[in-house]
């Protein structure tokens, strides 16, 4: 609750105290958290009074958390810092100590982790394990893939076992012409697969979830394209087809490049994240939403992917003393005072907006009910 506005926050309110669920969104995607125990119920509390109070130190710890199952990546997306070679810091894949590290020190509190960041998750042959122990303690999974890594029914049905909640799926174009052009290094014909897959194997194990979503980024490339890429989601049979406007390393000298001409499709008004547009009024990361990368070291913001102010590392420290570290503090006054004082904050998809949020559209196809 504490990353929602407070009339939204006041308004679930009553049912996270008296029946212990909350909905949520991650980009239009809809979830549910149940069953949640009066531990978790009481950080989310505490973390609410946190945000009020928008105190340095944090009482509360993360409800939400995101973990980077690798930066390894078998395509080459031209505005990715690993697609595109320029992260600094090394290469890996997160063993499952880390991660059971990381779950064992959070898992009282935790009511969502997703399983992604600058790197395809499912080159972590360790997933469909990290998956079934969140499952088994109530915790929310979500992860992001390109699906070309996927490409059979006992791999799929594995996925679907082992209770993933929801997972979008790459395709940004109907054609794999127009597709490659940002996927470079993808093939269609394999996320066709996989999406396929996904859904035979949720219909075998009769299961709702995991929530699949065909998702595009809007380029210049597939602007024109859109309605098509909605016509494959559907005949693939996903729950949701939606498309997001370009924000990832925004300052690169390409970004405007693979922009889309038209305004509306465009996550700027100008060049770039700085000046104009929508102002971030309140930077969630640092305070409620951390990064936990591949090596355990946990960071405030994704966009910190060359270690700036790395707060601790799991396994050296206990969760609690790595999230109010001296170097997370100092960054939460920093983005308090002023994200100017801050080098990653240049790189902001959220700064500057000409919208609020990045989700341009969002289309159930096949609704399942899990509001």
């Amino acid at each position: 609750m504490s990353w929602m506005k407070t009339s939204e926050a006041l308004m679930k309110l009553p049912a996270l105290l008296f029946q212990g669920k909350l909905s949520f969104d991650f980009d239009g995607i809809p979830l549910m958290a149940k069953g949640l125990s009066f531990r978790k119920r009481l950080n989310l509390t505490i973390v609410g009074i946190d945000k009020i109070l928008r105190l340095s130190v944090e009482r509360g710890l993360p409800p939400l958390i995101h973990t980077e199952l690798t930066n390894i990546c078998n395509l080459h997306c031209p505005l990715c810092p690993t697609g595109s070679n320029t992260l600094k810091r090394p290469k890996g894949i997160m063993t499952e100590e880390t991660f059971m590290k990381t779950l064992n020190d959070l898992d009282h509190v935790l009511i969502g982790i997703y399983l992604f960041n600058f790197g395809e998750p499912f080159l972590n042959k360790s997933i469909t394990k990290m998956i079934e122990a969140c499952t088994a303690r109530n915790i929310i999974t979500l992860t992001s893939t390109n699906g070309n890594c996927v490409q059979t029914l006992d791999e799929a049905m594995k996925i679907v076992e082992a209770g993933l909640t929801a997972l979008i799926i790459a395709i940004d174009g109907s054609t794999q012409e127009i597709y490659q052009s940002y996927r470079k290094g993808g093939d269609l014909e394999k996320v066709k697969k996989f999406a396929s897959l996904i859904e035979e194997a949720k219909a075998r194990c009769n299961s709702k979830t995991p929530y699949t979503v065909i998702r595009s980024v809007v380029t210049s490339d597939n602007a024109n394209d859109l309605a098509e890429i909605e016509k494959l989601a559907a005949s693939l049979g996903v729950n949701m087809f939606s498309y997001k406007s370009l924000g990832c390393l925004v300052k690169d000298d390409n970004f405007n490049d693979y922009a889309p001409a038209e305004k509306s499709m465009r996550r700027f008004e100008y060049s770039g994240a700085s000046g104009g547009g929508h102002k971030l009024t309140e930077c969630i990361f640092p305070f409620r939403q951390p990064i936990v990368f591949w090596d355990g070291t946990v960071v405030g913001c994704e966009y910190d992917h060359n270690l700036d102010y790395a707060f601790g590392r799991i396994g050296q420290q206990s969760f609690t003393d790595i999230w109010n570290s001296p170097r997370a503090v100092e960054l939460r006054k920093n983005v308090r005072s002023g994200r100017n004082k801050i080098g990653f904050c240049s790189q902001c998809p959220y700064e500057g907006r000409s919208r609020e949020g990045t989700a341009l559209y969002c289309k159930e196809l096949n609704p399942i009910g899990q509001r």
